[in-house]
């Protein structure tokens, strides 16, 4: 029987005191193998030495994992903090590997004898001691698990891949595989390797998108490989009218704000560079905005300006920048930024101070100055990192310094150097600081 407490909901059970001693047992015996299972979960480094590593993988019959490292690597410690103890990764590695960290520094000989040369360097070393795959600098745990599986022949390498691509280029699966993972490979080689591969990948790109053919790719990968080979559009361009006539098809294998922002990101862009270009042709492709890109464009919101009038606006005034017609620059800009009103952001403000520079090549007029000071101190109201307030107050006091008032010049520079110390990465906050310095003495 139940009772329940006159002041506070506490149930008292009056029987017998055995199930609730039961209950309490199992309810530890639950959290302990909770929190073992936790534990044990992580990557097992063995403590001994790589001799004795090397004798207790023959006997459980494991292969060796290798991890040389030094204490002054940051991207050792990323590994060992981040990747090491992760669940999937001593799922893994557990059953199948010995693992051993080595000190580099402290065991030079062992390092030397395997080639090291950059930290970290992974090896999987058979129990026989051969090196059955070498991998270096970090990577997620996703990559050293596939490393892993590659070493002991679970999975084929990139290079096995392509070996097998050749063997059969009708194999529409192997190039897809291929192209997924190319742009991790890719970037773990170096010169030559690197060249020679990415050559390979371009040129593999338009033979899968021939063979497999465009209605055959409305699905998950497909669709990030289009974001990831083809992130450009032209005046003609079979992909981009593809995708955007089965907008709502690509939208229920990915999402719709995906489809819409590939579509978004590609249509903008060429806009802009017709723009640059002094391509009137911009407009015909403006048209587009209310046409077969409505959907696409329909989540996006500028204040009180419709889509296409803020688009225009944008479009107008990067046309007339490269044209160096300032007044009509910054005419479209005020309008724009009138009307986008409080949802104006952080870019609104830093992308036309940026096109503004490289229009000019750095050489403004006063009134563009007088322009840059107003969008600047907008700016620096928005939330930002340390990095790019330092570079706005930094273009804040070059701007004073160009309409001859030296003394709010030097403040912005003063409040720079303050801000700059709050950037993380220590050399670019050095970069900054010396630059500050620089100016600052030059005036």
């Amino acid at each position: 029987m139940c009772t329940t407490g006159k002041n506070f909901p506490v149930v008292t059970c009056t029987s017998t005191r055995k199930s609730v001693l039961m209950k309490k047992i199992l309810y530890i015996l639950v959290f302990l193998v909770g929190t073992l299972g936790e534990v044990s979960a992580q990557m097992n480094l063995f403590k001994g030495t790589f001799e004795e590593a090397m004798k207790k993988a023959k006997e459980e019959k494991k292969e060796l994992f290798v991890d040389f490292y030094t204490t002054w690597c940051g991207p050792c410690k990323m590994m060992a903090e981040q990747v090491f103890p992760r669940v999937e990764v001593g799922e893994y590695f557990n059953p199948h590997f010995i693992c051993v960290q080595v000190d580099a520094e402290a065991h030079v000989a062992l390092a030397k004898s395997y080639n090291v040369t950059a930290f970290p360097t992974m090896l999987f070393i058979s129990r026989e001691g051969k090196v059955l795959r070498r991998v270096q600098g970090a990577m997620p745990p996703r990559e050293l698990l596939k490393e892993a599986k590659i070493a002991l022949g679970e999975e084929l390498s990139f290079e096995q891949l392509y070996e097998k691509y050749k063997k059969n280029k009708k194999d529409y699966g192997v190039q897809q595989q291929l192209l997924q993972e190319a742009p991790d490979f890719i970037v773990t080689q170096e010169g030559y390797e690197r060249e020679k591969w990415s050559s390979r990948i371009t040129n593999l790109f338009p033979d899968y998108l021939k063979g497999k053919k465009l209605e055959n790719m409305i699905n998950k990968t497909d669709f990030m490989l289009l974001t990831l080979y083809h992130p450009q559009t032209s005046r003609q361009d079979p992909v981009f009218d593809f995708v955007a006539a089965n907008f709502d098809k690509f939208s229920r294998v990915v999402t719709k704000e995906e489809v819409a922002a590939y579509l978004v990101g590609m249509n903008n862009g060429y806009i802009i560079q017709l723009c640059k270009k002094g391509d009137l042709s911009y407009k015909k492709r403006l048209e587009r905005v209310n046409e077969d890109l409505k959907e696409a464009y329909s989540g996006i919101t500028f204040g009180s300006l419709t889509v296409l009038d803020a688009i225009t606006l944008l479009a107008d005034a990067t046309y007339y920048l490269y044209k160096h017609d300032e007044q009509k620059f910054f005419d479209n800009m005020d309008k724009y930024l009138a009307g986008k009103g409080d949802q104006a952001d952080l870019e609104d403000y830093t992308q036309p101070l940026e096109d503004l520079s490289v229009a000019y090549n750095g050489k403004l007029s006063p009134t563009a100055y007088t322009k840059s000071l107003e969008w600047i101190t907008k700016a620096l109201e928005k939330d930002m990192s340390p990095e790019l307030r330092t570079r706005l107050l930094i273009m804040m006091a070059q701007c004073f310094q160009n309409t001859d008032n030296a003394e709010k010049a030097k403040q912005c520079y003063n409040q720079a150097y303050l801000v700059s110390a709050g950037i993380e990465n220590k050399r670019q906050m050095l970069y900054f600081q010396q630059m500050i310095q620089q100016y600052m003495q030059g005036e």
